[in-house]
């Protein structure tokens, strides 16, 4: 009888189809092409106004730090161009003056790339950014000049960063439209 239905030769009848094993190893392939290829395109795919605005609220955190570190007081100065931090330091007769950071690959003068117009808030003030000269004051306590940022590219794209007088970020945000 089992010879008239299809036959018995002793080895199991292969079934059409895969198997559970090789559609695990299928999607798992996948799911990591998927990662690499949406990683490489994220690295490409980069945005210049949050990339500004990221680095300054880095190296306002780095000169928070670094002011803490050397028991000095710090500054930072925005111009019509970019912005610098500053050191106290002293002039020939010995009084304190304010003097630009350059020995310092994060916290000397930055220049924004052309294309971007910076407002400086202080006290809920726009503040006329002319030639660079301390206008933020970054104190070893932690405290510091409270300030609004605001940083465009064009006039529907704006990054804000926002420091309250203890030093805390709060607001980074990268509004459009």
């Amino acid at each position: 009888m089992i010879l008239a239905v299809g036959g018995w030769n002793g080895k199991p009848a292969r079934q059409a189809g895969y198997s559970l094993l090789e559609m695990l190893i299928v999607i798992t392939a996948v799911g990591i092409l998927y990662t690499l290829v949406g990683s490489l395109l994220g690295l490409s795919v980069s945005d210049p106004l949050n990339e500004e605005v990221a680095r300054l609220r880095e190296r306002v955190s780095l000169a928070q730090d670094e002011s803490v570190v050397r028991s000095q007081a710090l500054a930072l100065g925005f111009g019509d161009k970019g912005y610098a931090f500053f050191t106290q330091g002293a002039d020939k007769d010995g009084k304190p003056q304010w003097e630009p950071i350059k020995d310092d690959d994060l916290l000397r003068q930055y220049k924004l790339p052309d294309g971007y117009k910076q407002v400086l808030d202080l006290q809920g003030q726009a503040v006329v950014l002319d030639a660079l000269h301390p206008q933020v004051f970054i104190l070893p306590t932690g405290e510091m000049t409270p300030f609004e940022w605001h940083l465009r590219s064009t006039p529907e794209r704006e990054g804000v960063l926002k420091f309250d007088a203890q030093g805390r970020l709060q607001d980074a945000v990268h509004e459009t439209g």
